[in-house]
């Protein structure tokens, strides 16, 4: 791996043709959604697609139309939402999807064996839940072994054996919180959902393309840093909010974990902006 220097000025990047702006991107997909012919075209995804593929479109697109990102609340973007969920839930379940296909020349937007109480932020939270479950399995001794290759290969970004320590506790009780209640998935889904999407651009690169592996994986070890960081802040905000006088300030985690943190994202931080400016 090419030595990083996070603390050297890097180099300055070529200027790129800029992509569209976030804000209209999402009111794109919200009138996509809406104007879609099918469940399959509010995905979009084929009629064939396994799957993967429907969970993996329904959590690109819920990242950029979810109601949360809409300041001030809009509300096509909420019917939107609804709409994502619906598609997700049929076409993510065989026997619906088969249903569905059945009747879909009839009635193209209804959805067989669905319960239309059902709110949508409740499928988004069982598909991160999961996805959690998933990406959680093995994930950290990764990290660990990233973080120890970057230490070995770039001693300006040097990340000490006890933050390593610390950190595993942090990724330890976030396990525990997580899989115990489903209070802090809210806090962060779209962070999740940016963590499952980095994860399947880096399967797609080619093992011969290093800077972008490393570039990738960098960012991804960094999201990953960031979810317990936003959990303890979150915990230490309710207890503030509640007032309770007995319970700890320092949030779930403690101080002294979250700071380990933040030391590491930083570092990280440091590599990443070095290692895009190539």
């Amino acid at each position: 791996m090419p030595f990083i220097n996070p603390w050297s000025s890097p180099p300055r990047p070529t200027p790129k043709k800029q992509p569209p702006l976030e804000g209209e991107k999402k009111y794109q997909y919200v009138e996509e959604i809406l104007s879609a012919p099918d469940y399959y075209h509010v995905l979009g995804v084929g009629k064939e697609a396994p799957t993967e593929d429907i969970r993996r479109a329904y959590i690109r697109r819920s990242r950029v139309c979810h109601p949360d990102k809409f300041v001030p609340p809009y509300p096509r973007a909420t019917e939107s939402f609804q709409l994502l969920s619906l598609a997700y839930e049929t076409l993510s379940n065989p026997s619906s999807k088969l249903m569905y296909d059945l009747s879909k020349q009839q009635h193209p937007m209804a959805s067989p064996m669905h319960d239309d109480d059902e709110n949508p932020n409740d499928t988004l939270q069982r598909v991160l839940h999961q996805l959690f479950i998933e990406m959680m399995d093995g994930e950290f001794q990764t990290m660990r072994a990233f973080i120890h290759a970057l230490n070995e290969t770039n001693p300006g970004m040097h990340i000490s054996e006890d933050a390593i320590i610390q950190i595993e506790l942090a990724f330890r009780k976030m396990r525990e919180v997580l899989l115990s209640t489903h209070t802090y998935y809210k806090v962060i889904q779209f962070e999740l959902m940016r963590l499952y999407e980095l994860q399947q651009e880096l399967r797609r690169l080619s093992y011969f393309d290093l800077w972008r592996r490393m570039r990738l994986s960098i960012t991804i070890c960094k999201v990953l840093l960031q979810l317990p960081i936003m959990i303890n802040t979150a915990s230490r905000e309710k207890r503030e909010r509640l007032q309770l006088e007995d319970a700890s300030k320092d949030g779930l985690l403690g101080m002294r974990v979250e700071n380990a943190l933040k030391l590491a994202v930083g570092l990280l931080e440091a590599g990443e902006r070095y290692a895009t400016a190539w």
